[in-house]
């Protein structure tokens, strides 16, 4: 299958974008916060797309509005040849929901590794996480590890009422 490319790339002056006010996707101010200091230090990595036939956004809303309020008043846009309304709608849907979840175990390792280089502020502002909701990443999937020493101990316990020290469930140990 050979993909076919429906795009082309040109510069658009902000005078000739169109905002959809119908865009259901919001961002906190927080969010928005996040949004302008990673601008700021990667540069707009996630292009803007337009729909070729209305000049409206497909994508990218937040980010053209973030660069007209630094005064950026050209940039490049991807010009997608949409076939009607429906299509640059589901465009938008798709860009702004499919983006995966994280796996907590991979994003603390991913935080701390972060962090042995980088400022936690910096972090924080750049992922609209508070510094407590990262640590607190970090924290749970340390919580997620329990030593095999524990395991050890509940061995040699007996028919006793014991506490998981992973999730604290409160069970009865069993003989098997």
């Amino acid at each position: 299958m050979q993909l076919k490319r429906r795009f082309e790339r040109k510069v658009m002056k902000a005078s000739e974008i169109k905002f959809d006010t119908t865009n259901p996707n919001k961002m906190s101010d927080k969010e928005k916060e996040a949004l302008s200091t990673s601008i700021d230090k990667f540069g707009y990595v996630d292009e803007i797309v337009i729909d070729k036939n209305t000049g409206v956004i497909a994508d990218g809303d937040h980010r053209a509005k973030d660069l007209i309020k630094k005064g950026i008043l050209e940039f490049e846009v991807k010009v997608f040849d949409f076939k009607d309304d429906a299509e640059r709608r589901m465009f938008r849907q798709v860009s702004a929901k499919l983006h995966g979840t994280h796996d907590n175990d991979l994003d603390a390792a991913e935080l701390k590794k972060i962090l042995e280089n980088a400022d936690m502020e910096d972090l924080s502002n750049l992922t609209s996480q508070s510094e407590q909701e990262i640590l607190n990443i970090i924290n749970s999937a340390e919580k997620d590890i329990v030593p095999k020493e524990i395991f050890e101990d509940v061995e040699k316990l007996g028919h006793l009422l014991i506490t998981c020290p992973k999730c604290q469930h409160k069970f009865k140990k069993e003989d098997g």
